[in-house]
């Protein structure tokens, strides 16, 4: 099981990271790169996302050239590849960045749990044709107890076999056995 954490600066002895701001926009660009050769052998996911830019062309652009410059990177995180309310997948722009990213780590963020639930498993599926490697559900806040809360994300990976990874998003490890006691999983993202 692998577990990986959220970071913004270069203090950090996990494994395998996330580099983002807090609220998963793209982190200081200087960062991934320079985590990278102090730590080569560390595992490092850049976040692509620029909430902040409301133009469609503009933003779209904005995360093609923030890809481009963050080389170093093992993969990459974007909540921003949805339309409609959640509804739908900007198909063409997920396209896009499929190829541009090539045989590295394609994620979707953890808004994929704003989804609703009976659209979840569709777009999954589109996400998969699009060579996707994984999608991040948010479960911060959410009771472990009540089975009812925990029902979507089971079914979900129920449906997604091996196909793509479902990554838990949990506040702390603590949070992280307790999920794990009650739906397994290969690999959990850790952020507060």
């Amino acid at each position: 099981m692998k577990t990986i954490f959220h970071s913004h600066d270069l203090n950090t002895d996990h494994q395998s990271v996330v580099m983002s701001q807090h609220n998963l926009n793209a982190p200081n660009p200087v960062l991934p790169d320079m985590l990278k050769a102090l730590k080569p052998d560390m595992e490092i996911f850049a976040s692509v996302n620029h909430q902040e830019e409301d133009d469609p062309f503009m933003h779209k652009n904005i995360v093609f050239e923030t890809i481009k410059h963050f080389t170093s990177a093992d993969g990459y995180i974007t909540d921003q590849v949805f339309t409609d309310r959640h509804h739908h997948l900007d198909s063409m722009f997920v396209s896009e960045l499929s190829k541009l990213i090539g045989d590295k780590h394609f994620i979707i963020g953890p808004d994929f749990a704003k989804i609703p639930y009976f659209r979840q498993s569709h777009i999954l599926d589109e996400l998969i044709e699009y060579d996707v490697s994984g999608v991040m559900y948010d479960l911060r806040g959410t009771d472990f107890k009540n089975y009812n809360e925990l029902q979507p994300l089971a079914k979900l990976k129920i449906h997604a076999k091996k196909r793509i990874q479902i990554i838990p998003v949990v506040e702390s490890p603590e949070r992280q056995e307790e999920l794990l006691k009650s739906i397994p999983f290969e690999i959990v993202y850790i952020h507060a």
